[in-house]
């Protein structure tokens, strides 16, 4: 799995894309394996920081997005050992047996729509699986990818949807901006970055809903699988309460029903 994660990483920087790019084979150390990549310069995005977070980073972020999966296009693999997402197993990483039953059925809910699309070229392929602005980092303009170990055969619409949803969690949480304004700014310019790279087919745009229904999903059996629910700060439980009354929410993520206006 790794040695493939590697893989794909050599095949995107050697085609153009800005990434942490692998520097040599893996080592195996103290029964610990290593992996080097070269060094990058830079920040981490910050959404208070208006040369980091502007129209013009949000339209790199939606091109680097779609060469990236024109480029999955492209990638072949003889034998794959990363997770792949399909009808029979839409459980790519496991987390059903994580959840509790009223999140079970919303999760089954979900996938049942999901598994309504068939994958084509055009839609699914070899994607990074966790792009946000936290594993992005950020100098003179120029934006770098890192952290693909969740890299895995999945829908597009699961990159541009985990976007979209750390963009519009974090903008809301630190900064004044109209939501409504940002919305529209931010996923008008990411549309067209990725439309400078890539088709942006319909269906896409029809599952990004779809996906940040099951980002809430992830994060909140991620959090609390991973937090000490017993010794929280207020603002953790916050965070664990409102994805719970999301998920058992009809109401889709950020009040959007149709991302297409925005293309």
């Amino acid at each position: 799995m790794v040695l493939q994660e590697l893989e794909w990483m050599s095949f995107l920087s050697d085609n153009g894309m800005v990434i942490a790019k692998p520097m040599r084979s893996l080592e195996v150390r103290d029964g610990n394996v290593h992996a080097y990549f070269e060094y990058i310069e830079g920040e981490q995005v910050d959404v208070t920081n208006i040369h980091h977070w502007n129209e013009a980073n949000f339209r790199q972020l939606g091109r680097m997005i779609g060469k990236m999966h024109s480029l999955s296009k492209e990638f072949k693999l003889a034998v794959n050992h990363r997770p792949v997402w399909t009808c029979d197993t839409p459980d790519v990483y496991g987390i059903r047996k994580n959840l509790e039953p009223l999140v079970i059925e919303r999760y089954d809910e979900w996938m049942k729509h999901l598994s309504s699309y068939l994958p084509t070229i055009d839609t699914f392929g070899f994607i990074h699986n966790d792009f946000h602005q936290g594993n992005i980092l950020v100098r003179e303009g120029i934006l770098t990818i890192i952290d693909f170990d969740e890299c895995s055969f999945n829908w597009f619409a699961q990159d541009l949807a985990v976007l979209f949803y750390h963009a519009y969690w974090q903008n809301g949480s630190f900064t004044n901006d109209d939501k409504e304004q940002f919305v529209h700014t931010f996923m008008s310019q990411v549309f067209a970055g990725y439309q400078e790279e890539n088709k942006l087919d319909a269906v896409i745009v029809k599952q990004i809903p779809i996906f940040l229904k099951l980002r809430e999903i992830f994060l909140f059996q991620l959090f609390t699988k991973e937090w000490d629910l017993e010794q929280l700060q207020d603002w953790l439980k916050y965070t664990i309460h409102d994805l719970k009354v999301k998920i058992s929410s009809e109401e889709p993520y950020g009040g959007i029903y149709d991302f297409g206006i925005f293309v």
